[in-house]
């Protein structure tokens, strides 16, 4: 199960084809294709699948029943991370050195907000034939849900449902990371590649290659109603997966909502706070508006 890499179709259209989560296709990140056309007075247009490149955050939060304030004791399934690295021109390939550091980045970064997230331990299997179907089962459940937009009728797998209650736990947290980076000194060569082409066309033709991409999913499984409790996505593109201030953000952009809210005044509210211990700091306390006269 590896994840389809970047793939340029030709010199003016670029299909991406973005590492992802093994089979989830347009589901892990979103295929951004980006037609070049030719244009007047050196205008041009991209069209792109995923909204403005740099506003995809996250997205909406999908919940059951099942309230936030209920969801406590949640044990920690092994994540799992899919990083390629992206070397020569704009092909990357699936690096398992950097996955892996993807994986225990992911893994310290939630472990952070212990005292907002109620993790109180985790489950990390040692059997290889077991952890290859949870790995397919994962994928399946992001895949629905991913797809689908909506939890409403998802039950949690044969397996992992198993493992749940043979650890006498009720709620489980699901973590897949996945997207690319580029070795030192890539970047730069393609943005004077496409400022080459740009000219050599007189402006007519542009390229600028995606720096970076980090995509997030999170989910939350419940064995006793043998469903999901919680799903959300975090993508950021131009942002570098293995940098651990990206991937905080991410997760505080992830569980924005649930477990904690944030008003636009950038107080907080009583409960639990989006902030990891070891990066806190005070916050004003909101407001309490006046009682009606």
């Amino acid at each position: 199960m590896k994840p389809t890499c970047i793939k340029y179709t030709n010199t003016y259209e670029y299909n991406f084809q973005i590492c992802g989560f093994p089979r989830l296709g347009g589901a892990g990140y979103p295929t951004i294709k980006i037609n070049y056309i030719r244009m007047k007075q050196r205008t041009i247009f991209m069209i792109l699948s995923c909204i403005i490149l740099s506003s995809c955050t996250a997205t909406k939060l999908l919940t059951s029943n099942v309230q936030p304030s209920e969801v406590t004791d949640i044990k920690l399934l092994e994540p799992y991370s899919y990083i390629s690295m992206i070397k020569k021109g704009n092909r990357g390939e699936l690096d398992d050195s950097i996955s892996a550091i993807s994986k225990q980045l992911n893994i310290n970064v939630i472990k952070s907000f212990d005292e907002q997230i109620p993790i109180t331990g985790d489950i990390f299997l040692t059997d290889s034939a077991i952890n290859k179907t949870l790995e397919k089962e994962y994928e399946e459940l992001i895949l629905t849900a991913d797809r689908n937009k909506n939890i409403t009728n998802l039950r949690i797998t044969p397996a992992l449902d198993k493992i749940l209650e043979a650890n006498d736990t009720r709620f489980g947290l699901i973590i897949i990371s996945a997207g690319f980076t580029r070795i030192k000194g890539n970047y730069g060569k393609e943005i004077l590649k496409g400022a080459a082409l740009g000219i050599l066309t007189l402006g007519m033709y542009y390229q600028t290659p995606i720096k970076a991409y980090s995509t997030i999913y999170a989910m939350i499984v419940d064995s006793k109603e043998d469903n999901v409790a919680f799903y959300r996505k975090s993508y950021k593109q131009d942002m570098e997966p293995l940098d651990q201030e990206v991937l905080t953000n991410q997760y505080k952009k992830i569980f924005e909502g649930y477990f904690w809210t944030k008003n636009d005044s950038g107080c907080r509210r009583a409960g639990r706070s989006p902030v990891p211990r070891a990066a806190r700091r005070s916050f004003a306390p909101c407001p309490v508006p006046a009682p009606r006269a």
